[in-house]
């Protein structure tokens, strides 16, 4: 298949820009400036932007409904009302002030997945990956220590604890228990898995941090693709229709030599 070169669609100078989501009813774009403690929702046909200040570094956010985004910032969970701006606090689940959230996602049944990581530090094994229903909290994963990649097809969960270079797949049921079943796919080559999606076919899409690449496998964990970014740096890709967006970050040294790292680039599913 051949496919279109990607494009910068969005740059506000983000060290680390991370989780894209895409609302089809909405049709507008999210991602996370995790060190900026900012929010970027994006209209990409009208190219407009709204930013959203947000309490400390910020993990991730996901669309709730067609008025509010759910966040997790280093400060706890909250409410935004898109509108407004309005925020509320719904709950935190850390208590060790060397973590904050990083990766997460709804699952099938509307439950927050959160995954935690070192906080300006690294946590060996000491992070998870948590559930949230709306009600109580529960452990998925425990023992990792950069949870980040999480996707679902049928009654599988994926999901990436970047140290490790692969891709475990779960067992997930209708309770939203997670069972492991085998790690189904080993980075090879430079980089390391950071943020990835999931089609209605079961094909993953899979940033690789290091690498600048997205790694597309099948549901089995064959290598089908690959499609080239023009940033080292690449942290996490969401499907939105027929396009990708993916989210990249800078060289600790700046971008001198990537001028474009830090961006949200757009390109062709392939």
């Amino acid at each position: 298949m051949t496919t279109c070169a990607p494009k910068l669609a969005f740059y506000a100078q983000s060290t680390l820009l991370e989780g894209p989501a895409f609302s089809k009813d909405l049709n507008l774009v999210l991602c996370v400036s995790i060190e900026q403690e900012r929010i970027f929702l994006i209209d990409p046909d009208e190219q407009t932007v709204k930013t959203f200040k947000t309490r400390g570094q910020v993990g991730f956010a996901v669309f709730e409904d067609n008025n509010h985004i759910v966040y997790a910032a280093y400060e706890g969970v909250f409410r935004l009302d898109i509108s407004t701006g309005e925020e509320t606090f719904l709950y935190h689940l850390i208590s060790d002030p060397q973590i904050r959230y990083n990766d997460g996602k709804k699952d099938p049944k509307g439950r927050l997945l959160l995954g935690t990581t070192g906080y300006k530090c690294f946590k060996e094994k000491q992070c998870a990956l948590y559930s949230h229903d709306g009600k109580s909290a529960k452990v998925l994963v425990d023992g990792t220590s950069i949870s980040n990649g999480i996707g679902f097809y049928k009654n599988f969960m994926f999901f990436i604890d970047t140290p490790t270079r692969k891709i475990g797949r779960y067992f997930y049921d209708n309770d939203g228990n997670a069972t492991f079943d085998k790690y189904i796919v080993s980075i090879e080559g430079t980089g390391v898995p950071d943020g990835m999606d999931v089609d209605s076919q079961g094909n993953i899409y899979v940033a690789i941090w290091g690498g600048s690449r997205v790694e597309k496998y099948n549901q089995e964990g064959q290598k089908i693709g690959e499609l080239p970014i023009p940033a080292l740096n690449v942290s996490s890709v969401c499907i939105a229709g027929e396009k990708l967006y993916i989210t990249t970050a800078m060289h600790d040294d700046g971008t001198s030599s990537e001028p474009m790292a830090g961006g949200l680039f757009v390109a062709d599913k392939f």
